[in-house]
């Protein structure tokens, strides 16, 4: 069995797996492929959200982990799922709003019949992945006739998770750039609306052109959703900012710079 991970050194999520997995003795049943360095190889696969893991070529988590249950493939074990149609497109919107580059691009695009294409992302976040390719493909196409037909619906309800997403990894930039608190005034003068609409449309899961729907300043529609967001990040500012720099400075603390480097 051949399993990959891919990270990023500043995903939360990743460390605490390699952590666990590095004490119950698994680190070494894996390869770890950090995306930083790898950028290409991890667009070659269709990681959109990481950690992201694939069995056997096959992707079988994107972003959510169930650490117990990876465990128990990584020792061996045949793993079950069952499926509870009711519950796909909450499995799916969790998927999405934990994943930057869903976010981003479904909240200014709104664009599921293209989304959905992306199957193995929306089979990995439902738990479709180890089910019986029959089953797959029956389970993955009741969940996409729903999100073509409701999908603005569920953009709406989840809103407030996208928004919140948004504005994180916008100030989490913030503090890479920068390494230290600045004032919401000084985000205002730099980062105007129209930067943050530029931003937001092509940090959306654009690679170079790949993926990039530019969209005139002067749509109203769009800029309404823009500012919605720019004003929720505001609002937030300094709560946001506070977790961010408390997380990004643990996660230094841990010094997993030696994971980052294994050999692919």
């Amino acid at each position: 069995m051949e399993v990959q991970i891919f990270t990023h050194k500043n995903c939360v999520e990743c460390n605490m797996l390699l952590e666990y997995l590095e004490n119950k003795g698994l680190l070494g049943k894996v390869k770890i492929i950090d995306t930083e360095l790898y950028p290409f190889l991890a667009f070659e696969r269709g990681v959109i959200s990481t950690p992201s893991i694939f069995i056997d070529g096959k992707l079988v988590y994107a972003g959510i982990v169930d650490f117990e249950e990876f465990e128990r493939i990584l020792s061996g074990e045949k793993v079950t799922r069952q499926i509870d149609k009711d519950k796909l497109v909450e499995k799916l919107m969790l998927g999405i709003v934990d994943s930057f580059a869903a976010t981003a691009w479904l909240y200014i695009n709104r664009d599921f019949d293209s989304f959905l294409a992306q199957k193995d992302f929306v089979m990995a976040v439902t738990g479709l992945s180890l089910l019986d390719e029959k089953e797959r493909e029956e389970y993955y196409n009741y969940l996409r006739n729903i999100m073509i037909k409701e999908g603005e619906k569920y953009l709406e309800e989840w809103k407030p998770r996208m928004l919140r997403n948004i504005s994180s990894n916008f100030i989490r930039e913030i503090f890479w750039l920068y390494e230290t608190k600045i004032s919401k005034e000084v985000v205002m003068q730099k980062y105007p609306v129209e930067v943050f609409a530029h931003w937001l449309m092509v940090r959306g899961g654009a690679v170079g052109r790949v993926g990039l729907r530019i969209y005139p300043l002067s749509d109203s529609t769009l800029m309404r959703r823009v500012l919605e967001a720019y004003n929720f990040m505001l609002g937030n500012y300094d709560d946001i900012f506070n977790k961010v720099q408390k997380e990004q400075t643990e996660l230094k603390a841990k010094n997993r710079e030696q994971v980052r480097y294994l050999q692919i």
